[in-house]
């Protein structure tokens, strides 16, 4: 019994050193991929000088239901003038040029 313990103990030492190996292996790949403080700066600056165009995009352009809105309103415009012409031309007359009619 205590022969069994002892082997018992010795495999739970083997997997148990086998796991923080592996741990620290993964938290040294995580220190070594993380990044610097200057890297972090310029980042900091990208994303600051994006959310000063996104707010001169927001007064300068117009906003999307407006834009929206007005080309609906040119669709109905066109499709009430060509309802209006269509009950105006009655006959259309093909022409060819080179036969003379």
């Amino acid at each position: 019994m205590e022969k069994i313990l002892e082997n018992l103990w010795v495999l739970f030492i083997a997997i148990g050193s086998w796991m923080v190996n592996r741990l620290s292996s993964k938290l040294d790949e995580l220190e070594k991929g993380k990044a610097d403080g200057a890297a972090l700066g310029q980042q900091g600056q990208l994303i600051h000088e994006l959310d000063r165009r996104v707010d001169e995009l927001g007064h300068t352009s117009i906003s999307r239901a407006e834009f929206k809105g007005d080309v609906i309103a040119l669709h109905t415009r066109i499709n009430d003038q060509e309802q209006r012409k269509a009950d105006r031309i009655q006959q259309i007359k093909i022409v060819d040029e080179k036969k003379g009619r």
